[in-house]
C-alpha cells in the first residue's frame, strides 16, 4: 500500500503479472502530490474519497468513486486531496492492449464517442468495467494459486470494455509501440526544438528515406511539413504575448526572416500583420 507518489516505491509496491501492474494508494487528507505514468497507460479509479487533478499543468478537475481515469502514457498529474482517499491505479502495458486489439473486430464494440483530444479521459463506471475493477481488485487479494493467471483474464476483459468507447480506444491504441507513433510524440514534445529528422530515423534504426516515406503513408505528408505546421500553429498562440522575434527563437528558428516567410506562406499574412490584426489595437 502506497500513501504518497514515488516511483521507486512504485517499483517495488503493487502486484504485477505479465499484463497489469496493480498500485493501492491510501492517502491522507490534505495530500499533495505529483505522478507520471510513465510507459503504459494508467487506469485510474477511486475506491474512496476524491481526487481534484491538475492534468499536464492546464487541465483541472475532479473525480470520486463514480468515474475512471484513463491517462496515455507520459502524463503528467498533479493531485490535491481534500478527504481520506483510497485510489486503485493499474498500469496496462502494451502487450496487454495489443492482445487484446489483436483478437477482437474494433468496429463490432464501439459504442459511443465522446470528445476528447487523447490527452485523457474520464469515464463514468459502466459497460461492466465496475465489475472489471472489483474482479481485479479481489483476484489480486487473493490467496489461490494462480490468481495472476486470472488477473491477466479480467485485465482482457477490462481493456476488452474500454475499447467499446471510441476516445478510450484511441487512447489505447496511441500508445503503441509503432514507429510513427513513437516519432510524433517525441515531435510534439520537442516542438519547441530544432528537430533533426536524420537523428529520429537513426534512432527508430531508419534510413531517413524510409522514415520519411513511412511517416508520409502514415500521417499524410511528410515529417518536415509536420513539424512546420505544428511550429507555426504554436507561433498563433506565442504571438498573443511575445515579439515576432522571440517567437521565431523559442521554435528553433536562428533566420527570422525564414520564419516570416514560412509563416506568411501558410496564413496569408506576416507575423507582424497578425498580431496587429488580432492581439494589438492600431
Amino acid at each position: 500500500m502506497l500513501n504518497l507518489f514515488d516511483k521507486k516505491l512504485e517499483r517495488l509496491d503493487g502486484f504485477e503479472t505479465d499484463y497489469v501492474k496493480i498500485l493501492y494508494y491510501d492517502l491522507p487528507k490534505n495530500f499533495s502530490g505529483e505522478y507520471k505514468s510513465y510507459d503504459y497507460s494508467r487506469f485510474c479509479t477511486i475506491l474512496s474519497g476524491r481526487k481534484h487533478v491538475t492534468l499536464n499543468n492546464n487541465r483541472k478537475f475532479m473525480y470520486t468513486n463514480d468515474n475512471y481515469l484513463l491517462l496515455p502514457s507520459n502524463s503528467k498529474v498533479h493531485m490535491d486531496i481534500d478527504t481520506d482517499t483510497k485510489a486503485l491505479v493499474f498500469e496496462l502495458n502494451d502487450e496487454l492492449v495489443n492482445n487484446v486489439l489483436n483478437k477482437v473486430n474494433i468496429e463490432d464494440y464501439i459504442k459511443e464517442e465522446v470528445k476528447t483530444d487523447n490527452n485523457y479521459f474520464l469515464g463514468q463506471n459502466k459497460y461492466n468495467i465496475s465489475e472489471d475493477i472489483n474482479n481485479i481488485f479481489a483476484a489480486s487479494k487473493s490467496k489461490e494459486n494462480n490468481n495472476e493467471f486470472l488477473i491477466d483474464l479480467y485485465a482482457q476483459k477490462l481493456v476488452f470494455d474500454l475499447i467499446k468507447n471510441k476516445s478510450t480506444y484511441q487512447i489505447l491504441n496511441g500508445n503503441s509501440s509503432h514507429p510513427i507513433n513513437i516519432a510524433v510524440k517525441y515531435i510534439n514534445e520537442n516542438i519547441e526544438e530544432m528537430i533533426n529528422i536524420k537523428e529520429i530515423a537513426k534512432d527508430l534504426h531508419m534510413s531517413e528515406s524510409n522514415f520519411s516515406h513511412l511517416f508520409k503513408k502514415v500521417v499524410g505528408i511528410k515529417p518536415v511539413e509536420y513539424i512546420k505546421n505544428k511550429k507555426l500553429e504554436l507561433a498563433l498562440e506565442y504571438l498573443r504575448n511575445e515579439s515576432v522575434t522571440d517567437v521565431a527563437f523559442n521554435l528553433g528558428y536562428a533566420n527570422i526572416s525564414y520564419f516570416i516567410r514560412l509563416f506568411k506562406d501558410k496564413y496569408n499574412m506576416t507575423p507582424k500583420q497578425y498580431k496587429l490584426t488580432y492581439f494589438e489595437k492600431i
